[in-house]
């Protein structure tokens, strides 16, 4: 009967050693594709940290701008009203402006039609006022709708029947007189009282302005540190994979000297 011949201690450390190490190449590659899963939802939650911050970056651009119109606009509607409800009166009152002028270049209805243009543009300014009302309305609505949820912006538009009240001109009769001007003094608070109301409503967005930026320099660093650790995740997966291909690479090589060893034994 043929002796069955025991495989030798060399042979016997070559095969643990290649099992070993392709062992190991299977339980880096499990790990690469656990990281691979891992990294997406990190990949996911990214994009999505990304998409906010640059959401908050557009609210902040938002307000600012709405909040430097409504300061702008409030300015040269309080300007202009002063301006045209003025002018119009002391122009359409004057009968002796043409006296002043040089050489008579001027037609006599001059001091009327200089009245009457500021009188028009005091009603342009009335239409601009609401249309610029509108229009930040329009905006705060579509991003900040809470921003005009308890004073909404459509109560503080101007009347624009309100300057059919308005006389300019004067009258001889004192008592007369000082109803007109009581009455034109009313429609002048009003219009002044309605720009302060819009002026004032900035303040609303400077208020969310304050939150907003704050949130966005916390979400600002969240998402570097973030960022970090996404980065150190898709560190591990590199690392997996050399570790993987160095295990694959070493088995095989157990394996060759497995061979070699066989052969040489049996030869």
């Amino acid at each position: 009967m043929r002796r069955i011949k025991k495989p030798s201690f060399k042979i016997i450390i070559l095969v643990l050693l290649s099992g070993i190490f392709n062992l190991l190449s299977y339980s880096f590659d499990q790990l690469v594709i656990q990281s691979e899963l891992k990294n997406r939802e990190l990949e996911r939650e990214l994009t999505s940290s990304r998409i906010d911050l640059e959401t908050l970056s557009y609210e902040i651009s938002t307000l600012n701008d709405l909040s430097n119109d409504i300061n702008k606009s409030s300015f040269y509607f309080f300007k202009h009203t002063s301006i045209n409800m003025f002018n119009s009166g002391f122009f359409l009152t004057d009968p002796k402006l043409q006296e002043v002028k040089p050489n008579n270049i001027f037609k006599d209805n001059i001091s009327k039609k200089i009245g009457m243009t500021y009188l028009e543009n005091l009603n342009e300014m009335i239409l601009d006022f609401n249309n610029k009302v509108d229009e930040i309305e329009t905006v705060s609505n579509s991003i900040f709708p809470n921003a005009t949820y308890l004073s909404p912006l459509k109560n503080i538009k101007i009347s624009e029947k309100l300057i059919n009240d308005f006389i300019p001109a004067q009258v001889e009769d004192d008592t007369e007189q000082e109803k007109i001007d009581q009455k034109n003094y009313e429609i002048y608070s009003d219009i002044y009282d309605k720009i302060t109301k819009l002026r004032k409503h900035r303040y609303v967005y400077d208020f969310i302005l304050i939150k907003a930026e704050d949130k966005y320099i916390t979400e600002f660093s969240n998402f570097f540190n973030f960022v970090d650790t996404y980065a150190e995740q898709q560190n591990k997966i590199n690392y997996y994979i050399l570790l993987s291909i160095i295990s694959q690479i070493l088995g095989i090589l157990f394996i060759l000297l497995l061979f070699k060893n066989i052969i040489l034994k049996k030869y």
